[in-house]
């Protein structure tokens, strides 16, 4: 908490609204119902076990949301009174309704180290939730992930938002990946994609259709379709606090946030590929690896891919950094090969330390 406040922050609400409609782009979610006719399933109950649990996540010293409400302070009631919490989470289940005063949002700025104040890009967002929301959110985790699970769960290619992963996971499969190809005798090519703005650009209908195909029940689609909707962001200016209507994103902060993401992800990592193609996820980073016995072979296969990818996201409200897109070309000829990888992308063979590394 002691940080965020230190952070300084724009006030300038001109350049505020800039930048606010910059990193929380508006979609518009009209369009056929996506959730029909769902069994609405059993809905398990909400236990004081639960509840402990649930509140043993969260740090007495984080920052508030809009309510100011002290974590120690929220703990302490629910110890008190557990009954009382549990009933409230009860009837959010049933009737499918995410309050909307636990759908407010408090933006925090923090800026990029190096960045030109000002720009939009030079800020990364976090958005505080008041904790009673968040514990909403992780009742409806607990009951979405099993699910999720059950439906073949996420890919083993996914390494982001996950216990026992991390990045160095995701570079080991990358590295082996390239060692595969170099022992065979041919090469392969790495294409790193960034994309733009992720988290607060996630299409809602897309989650959802994410969610309906993984065959969540009636009351969790209900209440989820609910949590996506009517979401405002607050911000403090030197005219007072200003209020924005939030309409795509998972939120940066959240509980429930990575779990949608995921979800909603695995489509693009589940995309059929060519021969000796690999996608691999780190939360929204993405690789696409190519391995295959010749450099034209490599830059046929990385450019069809690459394009399937960002075919998918746009279709799911996100958008490819074209600039951003870097690529190298690993291979132990000693011919310096160059070949190109969609809208021109130079792969230029990198071929020494590598080979000297993998050989």
């Amino acid at each position: 908490m002691k940080g965020l406040q230190k952070s300084p922050q724009v006030t300038c609400p001109r350049l505020l609204k800039q930048i606010v409609t910059t990193l929380f782009p508006h979609h518009e979610n009209k369009g056929r119902q996506i959730f029909v006719q769902l069994n609405n399933g059993i809905i398990p109950s909400v236990t004081v076990e639960e509840l402990r649990e649930i509140c043993g996540r969260f740090g007495d010293n984080k920052a508030p949301g809009l309510d100011g409400i002290p974590n120690r302070a929220l703990k302490l009631a629910v110890k008190t009174r557990p009954d009382l919490f549990a009933n409230t989470f009860k009837a959010c289940l049933k009737e499918g309704i995410f309050p909307a005063q636990w759908k407010k949002q408090k933006l925090v700025l923090l800026p990029k180290p190096g960045k030109p104040p000002g720009n939009p890009a030079s800020y990364r967002p976090i958005c505080l939730l008041d904790t009673m929301g968040k514990m909403m959110e992780r009742v409806i985790y607990n009951r979405l992930l099993p699910i999720f699970e059950a439906s073949n769960g996420l890919s083993e290619r996914q390494f982001g938002f996950q216990r026992a992963h991390s990045m160095v996971d995701a570079i080991g499969m990358v590295v082996n990946l390239g060692k595969g190809a170099l022992i065979s005798g041919g090469c392969c090519v790495v294409v790193a994609l960034d994309v733009k703005n992720a988290f607060n650009s996630a299409n809602w209908n897309r989650i959802k259709r994410a969610l309906a195909d993984i065959g969540v029940p009636g009351y969790l689609a209900n209440l989820v379709e609910n949590y996506l909707s009517e979401r405002t962001l607050w911000y403090g200016t030197d005219e007072g606090p200003k209020e924005y209507i939030v309409t795509a994103g998972v939120p940066q902060g959240s509980v429930l946030g990575p779990l949608l993401w995921d979800i909603m992800y695995n489509g693009v990592l589940a995309l059929p590929v060519p021969e000796g193609t690999t996608i691999v996820g780190f939360a929204d980073d993405l690789a696409v690896v190519v391995a295959a016995k010749h450099p034209e072979d490599v830059e046929v296969y990385a450019t069809e891919t690459v394009r399937a990818v960002k075919s998918w996201l746009e279709k799911a409200g996100l958008t490819l950094a074209d600039a951003k897109t870097e690529a190298v070309l690993i291979t132990k000829r000693r011919k310096n090969n160059t070949v190109k990888v969609w809208r021109s992308v130079d792969i230029r063979s990198y071929q020494s330390r590598l080979s000297n590394t993998w050989g």
